[in-house]
């Protein structure tokens, strides 16, 4: 019993909303500030929730613009790093926060969408050699149309 309340303890910790609103997202690598500029869907301000060392799951945050004219329906996620990434949102259900999977994210054209702290996350889970405590995470965004949107998130909080 014990162990269920503090898995379900670590699982609402990655996702609970920041005590303060973020001053502004932490500062981007090189090589993340390096991606050229497209026409096409771009994500930003990503980061990675940075955990104790023990943890087996933490939480992904970014932003995803849609500038063209059709829906994109973002179907999944995958790192090298991590062996499941969920899609995750988090819903208030009798005052209790509660993570629900998510099988699909669709951004409207012309629309971004927010994976923020208490709303939709990324929950990434089985880490292949345990959870980076700083540095950055290489992820793909996997479309519906077979497109893979690559991008690359910092570990920490942000301006932190």
């Amino acid at each position: 019993m014990r162990l269920t309340i503090l898995v379900l303890a670590a699982l609402l910790w990655g996702c609970a909303p920041d005590p303060a609103p973020p001053a502004s997202p932490p500062p981007a690598p090189a090589e993340a500030a390096a991606q050229p500029a497209t026409d096409g869907p771009a994500v930003t301000d990503a980061w990675v929730r940075q955990v104790p060392p023990a943890a087996r799951m933490t939480a992904g945050y970014l932003n995803i613009h849609n500038p063209g004219p059709a829906e994109l329906v973002i179907v999944g996620v995958e790192s090298p790093l991590f062996g499941s990434i969920e899609l995750h949102g988090t819903v208030m259900e009798d005052g209790v926060a509660r993570m629900r999977h998510q099988e699909t994210v669709t951004v409207a054209p012309g629309e971004t969408v927010r994976f923020e702290p208490g709303g939709l996350h990324l929950m990434l889970m089985q880490p292949v050699d345990g959870i980076p405590s700083s540095g950055t995470i290489e992820m793909s965004l996997l479309l519906d149309n077979g497109e893979r949107l690559e991008f690359i998130a910092p570990v920490g909080q942000p301006g932190g």
